[in-house]
């Protein structure tokens, strides 16, 4: 699900991506791309790589039912607008999770609820009765394919598309999308939805549609899943038929570039795990976008929710925008190991034969074994996002992490007292330090002092180094076992601006299905207390 910054003011994302996606039909996993500033999809039981217990056929049909009375509740809604939230949603309003829900257990519905719930996960061309204020065709669509895409318009309502050309190149971009993606990338190309859609065997189907009135840049829809593994989808995609600049602010093919490369990586991870966490789904679907067209930015919207404005806020948070703006953790990462680290993050989670079926972090902790491992990677890039322009390509327009906070170390004032810090998992906390003008001379120094948390609780403390010239020098402290350590580095007032001290709990260890992050699990280090004193000295 990707959203635009355009809406937020009058759209509430719950309740328009209900209306978008039960019109239009959401298999049994449904990912939208919708415009920031209210809930994404949340994590959901039995979502995710961790294997789960079955409930009882009552309890079953106890989640079924009120999962259609919750779908149905938001389909109901009509053109309700309520205010825009951009953390949980606490009246369970979260649509896309909602309906996720409703396809995986409508197995359990009686007859008649199960045919209502099909008539709202039902495509855009299926429903012969359209969904009242909903998304489907109201009027006999066309179609025209060509490669491994056909794409779906219609040539009057509100859901017209622009003309025969805008058709045109709608499909030549989603199939430049796919040579990328699957191409050149190497990515598992999406899973056939045989002759659905009509056309024809493994071609990839594309609806146009006016959803840029609710909000919505694009939807990706797992429709049915394969007779072998029952974690693998077919999907389709719901994209907006015009892309106007009225609705999007910026030119109608920037805004389909980014959308087609996020919502056609979406078909790609549902040839991996569609139960997958959403966290991880959404934050690389947003990195695509970059490497696609890395020129349009449009993706950067989120930065504001990422953890460059919030290093507190966990890694793996899965509501909110801040799964979208953490692209620029994948986007680390394939800066510093090469591109082909994300690809093989999926594969690690992947839950076909000769994949690793991990959830989201403890795919990326194997991914990160052959290039120096999660814990000193993660303190890389928390301390990374306090230099921005530094360590990533386009950082120069990222926001720069806050501190926690700003000491001036002086003649007088050499030390701080032990400071406790706690620090939540994935998460970091950063500590500034200044020369004060009388540290004059090379041999001011700043001994950093931490003790923090066992080493099996993955604690990780980067210290970087920045000079007047905006030069930055990094240290990765080694710690003992028991979670001590130490590191002296230059405090030379007439050379250093700032040291900042960033403190990061890598862990990646969860109790799966008992929370909300990764593998809807609770972490196993929520916190990690770390003890700091700064002092300055001359050697």
């Amino acid at each position: 699900m990707r959203r635009s910054a355009a809406l937020v003011a009058t759209l509430t994302t719950a309740l328009t991506t209900a209306l978008v996606l039960a019109a239009l039909g959401a298999g049994s996993a449904a990912s939208a791309t919708t415009m920031p500033g209210g809930p994404g999809p949340s994590a959901l039981p039995g979502a995710s790589g961790a294997t789960t217990s079955a409930p009882s056929s009552a309890a079953a049909r106890a989640q079924a039912e009120q999962a259609l009375r919750v779908a149905g509740r938001l389909v109901g809604a009509g053109d309700a607008v309520v205010p825009d939230r951009t953390g949980p949603d606490p009246a369970g309003r979260d649509a896309t999770a909602a309906l996720l829900q409703l396809r995986l257990t409508m197995h359990a519905l009686p007859t008649a609820d199960r045919r209502q719930a099909e008539a709202i996960l039902s495509r855009p061309t299926d429903h012969p009765d359209p969904v009242p204020d909903g998304g489907a065709y109201t009027v006999k669509s066309k179609r025209m394919c060509a490669g491994h895409i056909c794409v779906h318009w219609v040539t009057s309502t509100a859901d017209k598309a622009p003309n025969q050309a805008w058709v045109d190149q709608m499909l030549r971009l989603m199939n430049n999308v796919w040579s990328y993606e699957v191409g050149k990338l190497g990515y598992h190309r999406p899973i056939s939805d045989g002759r659905r859609g009509g056309g024809g065997s493994g071609k990839l189907d594309v609806y146009l549609k006016d959803i840029g009135a609710q909000g919505q840049y694009g939807i990706t829809v797992a429709e049915k899943r394969t007779s072998y593994n029952k974690r693998l989808y077919s999907s389709y995609i719901v994209i907006d038929n015009d892309f106007a600049r009225s609705q999007f602010g910026t030119k109608p093919i920037s805004a389909a570039r980014v959308t087609a490369a996020h919502e056609f990586f979406h078909t790609i991870q549902y040839a991996y795990d569609t139960r997958e966490d959403n966290w991880l789904k959404e934050a690389t679907a947003t990195w695509m976008e970059e490497q696609f067209a890395d020129s349009v930015n449009d993706n950067r919207q989120y930065l504001p929710y990422s953890q460059l404005a919030h290093p507190g806020t966990p890694l793996d948070t899965q509501n909110g925008n801040q799964q979208y703006g953490n692209f620029v953790f994948f986007a680390y990462l394939s800066q510093h190991y090469g591109r082909s680290i994300v690809k093989s993050i999926w594969k690690h989670a992947a839950a076909f034969a000769g994949g690793g079926h991990e959830y989201s972090a403890q795919a990326i902790r194997s991914a990160l074994v052959r290039h120096s491992g999660m814990t000193k990677v993660f303190a890389s890039y928390a301390a990374a996002n306090t230099q921005p322009a530094h360590f990533y390509t386009e950082g120069a327009a990222y926001p720069t992490s806050p501190s926690a906070q700003t000491v001036t170390l002086t003649q007088a004032a050499r030390s701080t007292p032990w400071e406790t810090h706690d620090v939540r998992h994935l998460a970091s906390l950063d500590v500034k330090a200044r020369p004060g003008a009388d540290l004059s001379g090379r041999r001011w120094m700043l001994r950093v002092q931490v003790e923090g948390p066992r080493r099996s609780k993955s604690p990780a403390v980067a210290v970087l180094v920045t000079d007047k010239k905006g030069q930055v020098e990094r240290h990765l402290m080694q710690l003992s076992r028991s979670g001590t350590g130490r590191v002296s580095v230059s405090l030379n007032a007439d050379a250093v601006s700032r040291v900042t001290v960033t403190l990061a709990n890598a862990s990646t260890r969860f109790r799966c299905g008992q929370g909300s992050y990764s593998c809807n699990g609770a972490p196993v280090v929520a916190r990690s207390r770390f003890h700091l004193k700064l002092t300055a000295y001359r050697r």
